[in-house]
């Protein structure tokens, strides 16, 4: 496939975004020391993730035509209407990862995933493509085995090869890997690694990379940016994490949780909460009378990544995953969302919301964007509602 074409007046839309939604000029958002080009960084100002498209944490059997459907023309220029600049496209890790064949990669995966990336870009969207490590198992053995250390870098040399080949690095993103689920002094050998492969394979692509800890802010303290300064550092924001992710039943005891709010003061205001039982009581006891959660405390958290950043050579920041449970008090995650967006925003950092087509986020597969989340958002309602996306 030839390289996709960047129309001007895509980009001068970017970069107005941009410009609109930080306050600062696209070219504010690297330092001298990063060699990351303005209008790509422009590109990363908001975004989605669109999670089941190649990932599918549910193992449900997909029907053989998944690829093509999952997301329609429409759909992808509603996303671009409401002002959304890009899109993060996250991969199951076996469908490009194997350690029983390092390197090899279906071509049927390679060239679905060429589709789609052609289809987001010529609607307007620049792309970035992860790993979406997840299973406790694979992070496992990638933290500790060197077989399956090999073939990570073995699978991402065969996919960064051939996305140079078929995608425009000015529109298209290489991001290494999903919340490692490690410290980051145990992450850093790997990812320097990593990095290096990538960068071997694809020499004019923007790499995003991320600290241990889960992307978290707190998993930056012990990571050093790999050397190479065409390069985005990805952080993950589910501060706090017992209202994020309230009644998340995979995640344990929270799992039972339901109705924390936001903001909270350490003046109570858990009055209404019930018993829940477990170790649970005593978290939520804790958050209620210990625990300042507000718009502060969140540009303070924001603040974290950004002082690390400065004090790293001014490497340019992404915060790639944000979102908050659909069973928290809708009043509440509206106003969670809100602060936590326009935090990233008086930082300058983009940002894309956890997910499109996940309850975290839009959950817009199911029921359509939801339009409220996406004022929390800052984006344009009314173009967005405008596109029929029906069949």
């Amino acid at each position: 496939m030839a390289r996709r074409r960047t129309p001007r007046s895509l980009l001068a839309t970017a970069l107005t975004v941009l410009a609109l939604v930080t306050g600062l000029a696209p070219a504010s958002a690297a330092s001298p020391a990063s060699a990351v080009p303005p209008d790509r960084l422009a590109r990363l100002a908001t975004g989605v993730n669109i999670t089941r498209w190649f990932w599918n944490p549910e193992n449900i059997q997909r029907h053989a035509d998944h690829a093509v459907t999952w997301v329609s023309d429409a759909q992808l220029a509603q996303i671009r209407a409401a002002g959304f600049t890009h899109v993060r496209l996250p991969i199951e890790p076996k469908r490009v990862i194997s350690v029983e064949h390092p390197g090899q990669i279906d071509p049927q995966v390679l060239a679905d995933l060429d589709a789609a990336i052609a289809r987001m870009v010529d609607a307007g969207l620049a792309v970035s493509v992860e790993p979406h490590g997840w299973e406790d198992a694979w992070q496992d053995a990638l933290r500790d085995d060197p077989a399956t250390q090999d073939a990570f870098i073995a699978g991402w040399t065969t996919l960064a090869t051939h996305l140079a080949q078929t995608t425009d690095p000015d529109w298209v993103f290489l991001e290494v890997l999903n919340e490692p689920a490690m410290a980051s002094a145990l992450w850093q050998p790997i990812a320097d690694r990593a990095v290096a492969a990538i960068r071997a394979a694809a020499p004019d692509h923007t790499i995003l990379v991320g600290g241990g800890l889960w992307n978290g802010i707190d998993g930056l303290a012990d990571f050093t940016p790999p050397s190479d300064p065409n390069l985005v550092i990805v952080i993950h924001v589910y501060d706090p994490f017992l209202f994020t992710h309230q009644n998340a039943v995979w995640a344990g005891d929270i799992g039972y949780a339901m109705g924390i709010p936001y903001p909270t003061d350490r003046n109570g205001g858990c009055d209404h909460l019930p018993t829940f039982g477990h170790d649970l009581d005593g978290w939520v006891q804790g958050f209620c009378t210990t625990e300042t959660w507000n718009a502060e405390t969140m540009k303070a958290r924001i603040a974290i990544a950004t002082d690390w950043a400065a004090a790293n050579g001014g490497v340019p920041l992404t915060a790639n995953e944000f979102g908050v449970m659909p069973t928290a008090p809708y009043r509440d995650r509206l106003n969670w969302l809100t602060d936590v967006r326009t935090a990233f925003e008086d930082a300058g950092i983009g940002w894309a919301i956890w997910g499109w087509d996940d309850g975290f986020g839009l959950d817009a597969q199911a029921y359509g964007m939801d339009a409220a989340v996406l004022q929390a958002l800052g984006m344009d309602v009314g173009a967005a509602m405008a596109i029929d996306t029906t069949d």
